[in-house]
């Protein structure tokens, strides 16, 4: 989002997102009862299921912890610092940030960015948009992106072990419906639609 007419501050060196990401499939590994994935085939399902439930729902509530004070710092450190580089910092793609940034400044991630050209502007369209100042802004966003980050990475992959749980129950010999899998994941069961769906999917079913 750089623009010509607009003066900007130094980058800010980004967490070693490589290292969460591994960090975080351990993590994964551990709390479904495993040292690496290939060991999962081993597992039944009905237990993987469960587990891998379980990680999901500590990852969304962790992410809903910390995610609005990233996203503070954000726009923050964007409208009234202009700071280069955050998507990197924040461990987000270009989409990822401005989706962030208009969901903060419009209530909707698809809204565009105003187009301003100077550094003022860009600070008068954050003021009447209700953009708060955050104070301490550059450690606000390093500590809480890669907490972000991280819980986004297991639950990813929980959510594909799931997917793949789901399957291998809705199969012989188990064939549970969709309602005792819900049930037993203690989900919704309309996420167990959406499980089996995907898991089908890879599959090209």
């Amino acid at each position: 989002m750089a623009k010509a007419g607009i003066k900007y501050g130094r980058r800010i060196a980004a967490p070693d997102y490589a290292r969460i990401a591994e960090d975080a499939e351990d993590s994964v590994m551990q709390a479904l009862g495993v040292k690496r994935p290939e060991d999962l085939v081993a597992k039944p399902p009905a237990d993987l299921v469960v587990a891998a439930a379980e990680v999901v729902r500590q990852a969304d509530a962790e992410i809903a912890v910390h995610i609005d004070e990233r996203d503070h710092a954000l726009a923050h450190l964007w409208f009234y610092e202009q700071r280069l580089g955050l998507a990197v910092t924040a461990g987000l793609t270009q989409t990822g940030y401005r989706m962030a940034l208009a969901k903060l400044m419009f209530g909707d991630k698809k809204h565009l960015l105003p187009d301003v050209p100077t550094n003022e502007e860009l600070v008068q369209a954050a003021e009447e948009a209700g953009i708060e100042r955050v104070d301490n802004a550059e450690a606000q966003l390093l500590e809480t992106a890669p907490i972000v980050y991280a819980a986004r990475a297991r639950r990813n992959l929980a959510v594909r072990y799931m997917q793949e749980a789901v399957f291998a129950l809705s199969e012989p010999p188990y064939k549970w419906k969709p309602g005792q899998i819900a049930e037993h994941a203690g989900v919704a069961q309309h996420l167990i639609y959406q499980h089996r769906t995907a898991a089908r999917k890879r599959r090209g079913l």
